[in-house]
């Protein structure tokens, strides 16, 4: 569905053109579009485009009615837009780069603005299969949904992005294999002396990192348990350090040789309801409460803008807001002495009081009186 199609003889005719995001259909509307404008509008969105007749699950159209490179990057914002509200918990969603090799294995790349995703996607993908630069999907099986949208490309002169499509960039195709999530890597990218390497990533920074890079994580069934079992199923995350996207290639090249058995990290669900109607320290509501090793916790909230929040917590904090299930004072500290023992050269209250304020500070526990 995602190869890219040719543009009929007379595209400039067409009044509409599907493309294919995420698994979904998006039409975008033509009408009233001058036939040229049309032309490259097909072109920018060859790569995604399909005619079969399906059902849309969206219907978007150019704003203004002129073509000019913030048009073309609006229309590319509405088409990712209502994909990603189509598969809102349905699939986990990545702001995210991937490319393929031959036989459908596919390393997603996660980053931040600022990391070079488009960049290393037009670069990695000359030698391997151009998925996304923007958003990845990945089904609960690990099977990844593409989405070979234009990629955003900045002019010579520095001004605007020029939406292009992964043909006119030379990017290659999607093979013919179905596509399975093989790597996830965590884009850091360093000043020019560094040298590109890949390291493995503890899993509560790897959820640091790429739960805020998600979309409608809240909106997934227990979406910290399936975070953090994909990064796992897939051996854990890794850190890509570079510079130069030229310099990535030939670890890529090692990465797609290697195979990435299922990590061991457990999954231990906790509760995370919050407490109610109790008097003394309780916790707050909480999407999703996942126990890590180390002792480590993390905790999933969706703050007013309908955002998430990921907090990890170490130290006493875990055994604290396990207990704060309407405990006193007295109770937090008796919890803590007997999961840690009394602290060497310090006061079992002191250490819980500073934990207190702050997890209370953070939201995740109140005290009620």
């Amino acid at each position: 569905m995602s190869r890219e199609q040719p543009l009929p003889s007379r595209a400039g005719e067409a009044d509409h053109l599907h493309v294919d995001a995420l698994g979904v259909t998006v039409r975008i509307d033509l009408d009233g579009v001058p036939p040229a404008d049309r032309v490259s509008i097909g072109e920018a969105w060859s790569g995604a485009r399909h005619d079969e007749a399906t059902l849309a699950a969206a219907i978007v159209s150019p704003r203004p009615r002129f073509l000019s490179d913030e048009t073309m990057s609006d229309l590319s914002t509405q088409v990712t837009l209502s994909a990603l509200s189509a598969r809102r918990g349905d699939l986990w969603l990545v702001h995210a780069g991937a490319i393929a090799d031959d036989d459908g294995r596919v390393v997603l790349f996660s980053g931040r603005s600022g990391m070079g995703k488009t960049t290393l996607m037009s670069s990695l993908a000359r030698d391997y299969a151009y998925v996304s630069d923007e958003s990845v999907g990945v089904a609960p099986d690990g099977s990844v949904l593409p989405y070979r949208k234009p990629l955003s490309i900045v002019d010579g002169a520095g001004r605007a992005k020029k939406q292009v499509s992964p043909r006119g960039l030379g990017l290659r195709g999607l093979p013919p294999a179905p596509l399975r999530l093989h790597a996830v890597v965590v884009l850091d990218r360093q000043p020019r002396s560094t040298e590109a390497a890949l390291e493995p990533l503890d899993i509560s920074d790897a959820v640091a990192a790429i739960a805020p890079q998600c979309s409608y994580l809240a909106d997934l069934p227990r979406p910290l348990e399936t975070l953090i079992g994909h990064v796992s199923a897939v051996g854990g995350a890794l850190r890509l350090r570079y510079a130069e996207a030229a310099d990535v290639l030939p670890l890529i090249r090692d990465l797609f040789a290697a195979p990435r058995p299922a990590s061991r990290e457990p999954i231990v669900s906790q509760r995370a309801e919050a407490t109610r109607g109790a008097s003394g320290f309780t916790r707050t509501p909480v999407v999703d409460a996942v126990a890590l090793s180390g002792a480590r916790l993390a905790l999933l909230r969706r703050a007013p803008d309908d955002e998430t929040t990921i907090h990890l917590v170490d130290g006493i904090g875990p055994v604290l807001w396990r207990a704060a299930d309407g405990a006193s004072f007295d109770d937090l500290v008796a919890a803590a002495v007997h999961a840690h023992g009394e602290p060497r050269g310090g006061d079992a209250g002191d250490a819980v009081r500073a934990a207190l304020t702050t997890l209370c500070d953070a939201g995740l526990i109140a005290e009620r009186p």
